[in-house]
């Protein structure tokens, strides 16, 4: 496991070509964030609690929510990984994983919370 440091736009491709899952164990209510949206886009998996706000646009299979976030069902999320699944995972990304940009997200979240 490696926890990354900061980084600039243009390390993006580079960082996501040598990462299997991003986790996003948050523990407070997020916000939206990006770091989830920009792993999707370069078709990595994620693990994220609950609390993230990134996890109403996570497709099915695409990743793993935990709920309840504590150490024991995180770990229990990286142990049921294995080689196939994180490739299901990618594999629902690619299929199934809408990649919206700003002023499409902003017309459906007009949509959806405002009926506009």
């Amino acid at each position: 496991m490696r926890a990354h440091e900061r980084y600039t736009y243009e390390d993006l491709e580079s960082i996501f070509d040598r990462t299997d899952i991003l986790a996003v164990p948050s523990i407070w209510s997020e916000t939206f964030g990006f770091v989830v949206l920009e792993a999707l886009s370069y078709g990595v998996p994620v693990i994220i609690s609950g609390t993230v706000g990134a996890k109403d646009i996570l497709a099915e299979g695409a990743g793993i929510v935990i709920e309840n976030i504590c150490v024991e069902n995180l770990l229990a999320a990286f142990q049921g990984l294995d080689t196939q699944k994180l490739k299901a995972m990618n594999k629902a990304i690619m299929d199934e994983q809408a990649i919206l940009g700003l002023s499409e997200m902003s017309r459906l979240i007009e949509k959806k919370c405002y009926g506009w």
